[in-house]
């Protein structure tokens, strides 16, 4: 599955969102994601007056998906990191979620990464 494909799996699909009434009369609408913050779509974190009162489009929200995921994918090379593409998906989808501040927290297994030492930074993802 591409990446665009799990992260939809990940942030739930229209079926999903439909049944928890994210999703309505063919629009996603705005709902407060496990830590209180207002998002849309597939997972897209709205910034402070960023306000869609009438819903998006399926289309729409694609499209900010995307966007989201080109801004994590640069946010990943800024690491300088010489990755395989499982770990460059993995790391993508870490900083989509976490943002890249999250992310950084993850120093050692950041530098696990840089040390091509793939089995630790499995270990220090889990438990660092």
């Amino acid at each position: 599955m591409d990446l665009k494909n799990r992260l939809i799996s990940y942030e739930g699909s229209i079926a999903y969102q439909t049944k928890v009434g994210y999703f309505k009369n063919g629009k996603f609408w705005t709902y407060k994601d496990s830590l209180g913050y207002p998002t849309i779509g597939y997972g897209r974190l709205l910034k402070p007056g960023e306000l869609y009162p009438n819903g998006i489009t399926p289309e729409q929200a694609e499209r900010m998906l995307e966007e989201d995921i080109s801004t994590a994918k640069s946010a990943v090379r800024s690491l300088g990191l010489d990755l395989p593409s499982d770990w460059q998906d993995f790391m993508t989808i870490m900083v989509f979620q976490l943002g890249l501040s999250g992310t950084l927290k993850f120093r050692k297994m950041i530098q696990a990464l840089r040390d091509k030492n793939y089995k630790e930074a499995i270990v220090l993802n889990r438990h660092g």
